[in-house]
């Protein structure tokens, strides 16, 4: 079955793209901010862990605001934008917190974030048939959910010991 999307749908689907965007971004950020600046016993094993995140949601913000670039519209860029967009919020300035909280913090976002996704796939693929996207957007939050796994199970092994 060949889905053709109108221009109007390509216009729908990456406003619905925007939101999306915006939340990786916030999450990269906050990704690299704990990269950045964690502490304690974890230090190495969770700074390395917080660089493969930033890095691999680098890639997935350029794959998200491409996607709004191919179906027409300009990808928001600026944390302005990021700011009003997105559902995640970022670190208070000047607050650091411990490692804990730093893992439990972006398992969080990483959990409402594959949320979002995961419902703005469903939407795109029922209302506009754009299995494409929707493909792309389950795939991303399959992904998520995995790192919201791994960096659960960080934090029982501390709660049991």
């Amino acid at each position: 079955m060949k889905t053709i999307l109108s221009s109007v749908s390509k216009t729908r689907i990456a406003e619905m793209l925007k939101p999306i965007l915006a939340d990786q971004y916030v999450l990269y950020t906050k990704a690299r901010n704990y990269h950045w600046n964690v502490r304690g016993s974890l230090f190495l094993t969770l700074h390395q862990k917080f660089e493969e995140l930033y890095n691999e949601l680098a890639d997935d913000i350029d794959e998200t605001a491409e996607r709004i670039r191919a179906y027409g519209l300009y990808a928001p860029g600026s944390m302005s934008e990021f700011l009003k967009l997105s559902e995640l919020k970022e670190e208070t300035e000047g607050t650091y917190p411990n490692q804990f909280e730093m893992v439990k913090k972006l398992a969080d976002d990483y959990d409402s974030l594959a949320e979002r996704i995961r419902e703005t796939g469903e939407e795109i693929q029922s209302e506009f048939g754009d299995e494409v996207t929707a493909g792309k957007l389950y795939s991303v939050a399959e992904r998520y959910e995995k790192h919201v796994w791994l960096l659960k199970s960080i934090l029982e092994k501390e709660e049991s010991q």
